[in-house]
């Protein structure tokens, strides 16, 4: 009995679940047809019943960035229906006139909206607006409705027809837009290696370790901030600033590349770039805390050099329509150093990492009026 009562109250809500919402976006091209009324019609009723709704949607953009603020008007086709002595245009009009309107006030709500200050109670204000919008909307409709007489007084019609018409072309479309800023970001994380050249590979053992990095664009020209560390072994001793380092000490050598980079090649699944910039060394013991290594460092500048693949994931062809402009990439970069200091700690390191990261443009959202030009028909209803 129990299971028969749960299986009634679920389903309607079943039956809801499976029903497909068939559903019309206003457009200035595409008017309404005889066709778009799809509920079946009700028994003992004439005319016709539009049903509509009216809403705004809200899209984040960036975290810099304006969100993208937009607003529809549709047509529930699946709920609308017409009789059988309604199907003419007179019927057509008449509804066609009633979804004009419901797209001037969602219009008129879309500029109230862009008007808001994004806050803490852009929500709250923007149901509210929401709310009186549809309000208004209301009283309208029914105005239209009595004025009318249901679309029964022609002539009302008509005047109605050419005032919804002319309100559409006074009251532009802001169409949203977005573009990418100039500017972008990204990060990235990875692992690698260095292979040591020269005397230096002698006297250390190539070092492994991790990278991390943070890029700066500005339309092809990157700036690229790269920390890396390093873990190594010392193969053979030498003395730096009266420091005696030994043979087998185990030893951190820190990166620090900060370089200049431009963007040669672009495509939505790969980039190239080559770069130059500046290098610090900065090698250090690892275990910091032994009295023995106190206060040993060695400093090294020079300049660098290298090359970055970044192979792109996904489908990431930028699309207008897009409220963001990102993308994830696997990066492989290769960069050459010399290393100068004193001997035998000279030579060069050759570095080579492979690791994850992501790239973003800041996209700027503006609103282009278009006005709207519907021609009316010659010929009467």
């Amino acid at each position: 009995m129990n299971r028969l009562l749960v299986v009634l109250l679920l389903s309607p809500a079943l039956v809801w679940a499976q029903t497909t919402i068939d559903t019309l976006h206003w457009s200035a091209t595409r008017r309404l047809r005889l066709a778009d009324f799809r509920s079946p019609t009700q028994p003992g009723l004439g005319g016709s019943d539009f049903h509509y709704q009216l809403g705004y949607e809200v899209r984040p953009t960036s975290l810099w960035s304006e969100p993208a603020i937009d607003a529809y008007c549709l047509m529930f086709r699946s709920l609308s229906w017409v009789s059988e002595t309604a199907k003419n245009d007179r019927t057509l009009a008449y509804n066609q006139v009633l979804f004009d309107l419901v797209e001037v006030h969602a219009r008129q709500m879309k500029a109230k909206l862009i008007a808001l200050r994004v806050d803490r109670h852009f929500k709250q204000q923007a149901k509210q607006i929401e709310y009186l919008t549809n309000s208004e909307l209301g009283s309208e409709v029914n105005r239209f409705r009595g004025e009318t007489g249901g679309g029964d007084d022609l002539e009302a019609l008509q005047r109605w027809q050419k005032q919804v018409v002319q309100r559409l072309y006074e009251t532009p479309d802001l169409v949203t837009t977005l573009r990418s800023s100039k500017v972008g970001f990204g990060l990235f994380l990875g692992v690698g290696g260095a292979l040591p050249t020269g005397q230096l590979a002698e006297t250390i053992s190539p070092p492994v370790g991790i990278e991390a990095g943070i890029d700066i664009a500005f339309r092809r020209t990157m700036l690229l901030l790269h920390p890396t560390l390093y873990s190594a072994k010392l193969n053979q001793a030498f003395v730096h600033q009266n420091q005696p380092w030994e043979q087998g000490m185990r030893v951190q050598p820190s990166l620090l590349e900060i370089g200049l980079g431009r963007i040669v090649y672009d495509s939505p699944r790969s980039r190239f770039i080559p770069y130059i910039g500046y290098r610090l060394l900065d090698l250090v013991p690892r275990d910091r805390n032994d009295e023995r290594y106190k206060g040993y460092s060695l400093l090294n500048h020079a300049p660098t050099a290298g090359l970055i693949f970044d192979f792109k994931l996904g489908g990431n062809a930028q699309k207008s329509t897009d409220s963001d402009d990102s993308f994830w990439f696997v990066r492989t970069k290769l960069s050459v150093s010399p290393v100068q200091s004193v001997s035998p700690f000279c030579g060069s390191l050759i570095n080579l990492q492979i690791g994850l990261g992501g790239f973003t443009h800041i996209r700027k959202v503006s609103y282009r009026p278009e006005p709207t030009v519907i021609p009316l028909p010659a010929s009467t209803l």
